[in-house]
């Protein structure tokens, strides 16, 4: 059975995230760059046991279809052979020993900031779940994926939650309480514009007990980078 991680980083030609305009940040596609690789060196050392790397890259116009041909390029490696699949954003680091290979339903594993999702005044998801470190088991069914698959033929440009809406959707269908997924030692967030102990407070865990740390870099993509360089050479 082959294990794939998988990375994506697509240049994005607009900066306009619909959160927020991101060209005062500089070269956004050469700072992911930079985080990416140093992504991808932790991983090599902490992420057991054989596995192999998949990177997609290209160009685009909007973040909305870099996130879609990221779905559709996961589904269809997943299609081409018995494998299982764990993908983790370029601002991930693992730096503990990370063996994700045994879990058997489609799984992410830590809620977003904020923890649900609300629309027009109406709880879309009560629990919300971050889509930055998320696993494809070679046991996902078709169900699951023929979910995602007709919402990503519909994939709504307009909004940065679609992604994360779709993938929350297939991760709910599959039946399984908050308490069965929940596990912040794949996915720890560190909110680098917060003070440590709001991280701690977010993840109800200390980053002692983590494995792979998220540090949203679309908060700050330039500050990330920084801790990055800082903290990934003391751990390799």
């Amino acid at each position: 059975m082959k294990n794939y991680l998988v990375k994506s980083l697509f240049k994005v030609k607009s900066t306009h995230w619909h959160f927020k305009d991101r060209e005062e940040e500089g070269d956004i596609f050469d700072l992911y760059l930079r985080a990416h690789e140093l992504s991808l060196k932790t991983y090599y050392k902490y992420l057991k046991p054989n596995f192999d790397v998949k990177f997609f890259t290209g160009e685009v116009e909007t973040i909305n279809e870099a996130f879609k041909n990221t779905f559709w390029l996961i589904h269809d490696l997943w299609h081409s052979e018995p494998c299982n699949i764990l993908y983790t954003d370029p601002d991930t680091i693992a730096f503990k020993e990370v063996d994700p290979w045994h879990y058997d339903k489609f799984m992410m594993f830590n809620y977003t900031d904020p923890k649900s999702l609300v629309l027009d005044d109406k709880v879309v998801f009560e629990h919300f779940f971050n889509a930055g470190v998320r696993y494809y088991p070679s046991t996902m069914t078709e169900h699951t994926w023929g979910l995602g698959r007709t919402l990503a033929f519909n994939w709504n440009p307009t909004t940065y939650h679609t992604e994360q809406y779709i993938l929350n959707s297939m991760l709910w269908s599959q039946g399984l309480k908050p308490e069965e997924i929940l596990d912040t030692a794949m996915n720890w967030a560190l909110f680098i514009n917060m003070d440590r102990p709001v991280s701690d407070e977010f993840n109800q865990t200390d980053l002692d007990r983590a494995k792979i740390m998220h540090l949203h870099a679309s908060r700050d993509i330039n500050m990330v980078v920084k801790i990055m360089e800082d903290f990934i050479p003391m751990i390799l």
